[in-house]
């Protein structure tokens, strides 16, 4: 005779889940996220990618080997240049809003609740709830490990 099955054991994010942008998840939802990203570009950026004169490229430095390329992509430019501009991570940005923004410019490194908190000045527990709940923010979800 079989045992009966048992339900998978549904893991919750905890304040040391690590998150980042499910990039597969805009794709699910017939989203695209480089139109997105454009209302993230610094006003330089905006006017480079309105134009359509040109192609939206910078220098980047490899940080082991410091050979210098040239590489293109809303994602790269904003990780690299809009990011660090005054005025791109605000008080005034709503909490899915300034993690994402926080997530953009860290390459999309996957980080905790606890990480954020320290960084944005929000409450963990907070975070937490905010991006464990049943809907996706902006494509933000939890890398759940089961271990």
């Amino acid at each position: 005779m079989s045992q009966p099955s048992q339900p998978p054991l549904l893991l919750r994010p905890t304040l040391d889940t690590k998150f980042h942008i499910d990039y597969e998840w805009w794709r699910r939802a017939n989203r695209d996220v480089e139109v997105f990203l454009r209302d993230y570009l610094c006003p330089e950026h905006q006017q480079v990618v309105a134009s359509g004169e040109e192609e939206l490229a910078f220098d980047f430095v490899d940080p082991d080997t410091a050979e210098v390329r040239r590489i293109g992509g809303l994602q790269q430019v904003l990780m690299s240049h809009c990011a660090r501009q005054p005025g791109y991570l605000t008080p005034d940005n709503t909490l899915v809003d300034s993690v994402f923004r926080m997530l953009l410019a860290n390459g999309n490194a996957p980080i905790s609740s606890a990480e954020l908190s320290q960084r944005l000045g929000r409450p963990a527990q907070t975070i937490l709830r905010t991006l464990s709940a049943p809907r996706v923010f902006k494509g933000i979800r939890p890398i759940l490990e089961d271990g």
